[in-house]
């Protein structure tokens, strides 16, 4: 497993140890730009083929304009989506589960779980390429108001499942264990 003691984020508790970041998997930026090669294929060759249909070259310039607005918002589209995956983020730590969610360019979403909340978790595997290249969603059932925590299209999400379940067994044997410690000195006195 990685060393995260260099890294830390906004909002981290003294003595909060860092025990995995997780981003999407990479397959998930490259079927959204998928798209968006296409239709620079599609820009590139209606630059070579669209000029030996206009008659007049008095429209050519238009043309030339409109494809150069579309070049610009589909540059700006590559970045929001570079963006959008390179911001994502879910922290696992010793005591919770920390969901970064970047949400276009100016809207970010910052979400916490502790163990201790957590009632039941799955994956979801679906097609067959995420089956291949082992990615898929995590769900994370809680016990408040959030009923659903998500991890959408992580790499290995099992090793994923694994580690939230290992956390909260953790957790809940760590809280039965100081509730012994603080019941035990009464049942003493009695």
């Amino acid at each position: 497993m990685q060393k995260f003691e260099k890294f830390h984020f906004h909002g981290q508790h003294n003595g909060e140890i860092i025990i995995t970041i997780i981003r999407r998997h990479w397959f998930n930026i490259l079927e959204q730009y998928f798209i968006l090669i296409g239709v620079l294929f599609l820009m590139l060759a209606s630059l070579q083929f669209l000029p030996m249909y206009f008659a007049d070259n008095a429209d050519l310039p238009i043309f030339f304009f409109i494809e150069s607005f579309i070049m610009i918002l589909l540059w700006i589209y590559a970045f929001i989506i570079w963006i959008d995956f390179y911001f994502d983020v879910w922290i696992i730590t010793n005591e919770r589960i920390v969901n970064i969610e970047q949400k276009a360019l100016f809207i970010r979403t910052i979400s916490e779980l502790k163990f201790d909340k957590i009632q039941d978790t799955s994956v979801n595997i679906v097609g067959l390429i995420p089956t291949i290249l082992n990615f898929g969603d995590v769900h994370v059932q809680t016990a408040g108001n959030t009923e659903r925590f998500l991890f959408h299209k992580v790499p290995d999400p099992q090793k994923i499942k694994g580690l939230i379940m290992n956390m909260q067994s953790m957790t809940m044997r760590k809280d039965e264990a100081e509730a012994i410690h603080r019941i035990s000195p009464l049942l003493r006195g009695q």
